[in-house]
């Protein structure tokens, strides 16, 4: 169970730091409301990263975590939330979407970045 956990933090790190390299921003804290935040242009990133084997890829938000959000937009003023999707299909095919931040979305509804 460990093990499993242990592999899907790496693979949000590393989705973590395909957004940040290819939108710019810092890299934030494992408990901050966004992943990557780019102040300079007043953005901020969700970032779900998966596994590009599953058939009908989508993303949830739970209720509590969008609270945290919103309230960090709020806070920080900030003028578009993303919600960024990274999906790894090997260690060099990887598609990136996204879309306004939302609480459910299928991958299919988002826009196509990389």
């Amino acid at each position: 169970m460990a093990a499993q956990q242990d592999k899907r933090h790496k693979l949000g790190r590393k989705g973590e730091r395909v957004v940040q390299n290819l939108l710019g921003g810092k890299m934030t804290n494992h408990t901050a409301p966004f992943d990557v935040v780019n102040f300079a242009l007043s953005e901020a990133y969700e970032v779900k990263a998966m596994s590009g084997t599953g058939i009908d890829l989508k993303v949830h938000i739970s209720d509590a975590s969008m609270a945290r959000k919103q309230a960090f937009i709020d806070q920080y003023e900030i003028q578009t939330a993303w919600l960024i999707a990274v999906v790894i299909h090997n260690s060099r095919d990887i598609d990136i979407y996204r879309a306004p931040l939302q609480q459910h979305i299928r991958i299919s509804a988002m826009e196509k970045i990389r």
